[in-house]
């Protein structure tokens, strides 16, 4: 009987071992991942913007440079042509600010939305977890009380056998 026992108790030990090793691998390959591609992500998007705002001023900068300078020569015509750029540069200035921040909310809204799925993801993990354990307790209890019928039959086979021979 204490040899099935620790055979049932070492399997189940073997079981609940094994399928630990497992999440945690899966965890710590999924965490490295993870962030090694949201800072590629984050460098491009942060590099492409500060590309773009910086265009867009240097343009705003040098039509009021140029508006500046046809205005201290008193050409009317020039002037007028220097202010048109400056509006327009600093237009597109102010669409490409506008822009920027639209995409920072786009971004922020779709961090919340993977925030919100990975909470709920690690959730319904935790659940299946919990309900294997719940089944292999099970299972286990139910191999024990096999085992113990078992023995029990064998120690009343044993009995007979012992009567049977002193006979």
């Amino acid at each position: 009987m204490r040899k099935i026992a620790l055979v049932a108790f070492t399997a189940f030990t073997l079981l609940a071992c094994t399928n630990n090793a497992k999440t945690e691998k899966t965890e710590v390959a999924t965490d490295e991942h993870a962030g090694h591609d949201h800072a590629t992500a984050e460098d491009h998007a942060g590099a492409a913007v500060d590309h773009g705002v910086a265009a867009a001023e240097a343009a705003a900068t040098k039509a009021k440079a140029d508006l500046d300078a046809a205005a201290k020569k008193g050409d009317k015509k020039a002037q007028e042509e220097a202010q048109k750029a400056l509006d327009e540069a600093n237009s597109a200035l102010d669409k490409a600010k506008v822009a920027i921040k639209e995409a920072g909310e786009k971004v922020e809204h779709g961090v919340d939305k993977a925030i919100d799925a990975t909470k709920d993801a690690a959730k319904s993990t935790g659940n299946a977890l919990d309900h294997a354990a719940e089944k292999t307790a099970e299972k286990a209890k139910e191999v024990g009380e096999k085992a113990k019928e078992l023995s029990e039959g064998a120690k009343d086979k044993a009995k007979d056998l012992k009567e049977s021979l002193k006979k």
